[in-house]
């Protein structure tokens, strides 16, 4: 499911940026940030990175429980980066991947 959607310029160029979310059949949720574009390569190298974090089962509920407290208690949208700072500060577990 897509849950953010957006463009923006940066100085390399325009990047396409989408987050998806998921479930997968052990119940883990798993974020998918997608980057696409001229501008991506300015960091990557490459026009195309796709970053995965994964919350384990165990901790999914929460982790929901802090992702609303965090949505609901500051104004700035949440990234995957934030979300991740999140699960280390609350003792959640998780796992990453990238894709470039």
């Amino acid at each position: 499911m897509k849950v953010f959607d957006s463009e923006f310029e940066t100085r390399d160029g325009k990047i396409n940026h989408s987050v998806h979310v998921d479930w997968d059949d052990k119940g883990n949720l798993h974020f998918m940030e997608h980057d696409l574009g001229e501008g991506v390569k300015g960091f990557w190298g490459e026009d195309e990175y796709e970053y995965f974090f994964m919350v384990h089962q165990k901790d999914v509920a929460r982790f929901i429980l802090y992702a609303f407290w965090k949505g609901f208690t500051f104004k700035d949208r949440l990234n995957v980066g934030e979300l991740r700072d999140m699960c280390d500060e609350f003792k959640i577990e998780y796992s990453t991947d990238n894709w470039f």
